[in-house]
């Protein structure tokens, strides 16, 4: 004869796993981490671009510099009278002044300071500034 018996499965009474409470609060903790390291990426690039075009900068006033030394020293690129001078290179204002300065002391100039300056159109680059002095040889 057969019997009729049916097996009753109880519920687990240990329940692994997660309750909602937890997963909020794990949730909450991971979106202050990816958002933290958002405002890290974001410091990062902005300052990656400064220092580009600082580097930027520093390069064009080196250049000015250069082709300043190299002209004669009655050149009217280098007439104090004239100063100060401008130039506009793409985002970047290139300015150099030059003033009359007595190097040896015996109250005649006899040498030119020469500053140039540049400066960027963003906010976040430094201006860059080299000063030179040209003897009058």
């Amino acid at each position: 004869m057969h019997s009729n018996h049916f097996v009753r499965l109880k519920p687990p009474t240990d329940m692994s796993g997660f309750t909602f409470v937890e997963l909020l609060v794990v949730l909450a903790i991971f979106t202050i981490a990816v958002l933290a390291i958002a405002a890290m990426q974001i410091t990062s690039i902005n300052t990656n671009a400064s220092a580009r075009m600082s580097g930027e900068a520093s390069a064009l006033a080196a250049n000015q510099l250069e082709a300043l030394m190299a002209l004669p020293y009655n050149h009217s690129d280098l007439n104090p009278a004239s100063s100060p001078f401008e130039v506009v290179s793409g985002p970047y204002t290139v300015k150099w002044e030059v003033m009359l300065f007595d190097i040896d002391g015996d109250l005649t100039n006899d040498s030119k300071t020469i500053m140039v300056t540049v400066q960027c159109a963003n906010r976040n680059a430094k201006d860059v500034s080299i000063q030179y002095i040209k003897p009058e040889v």
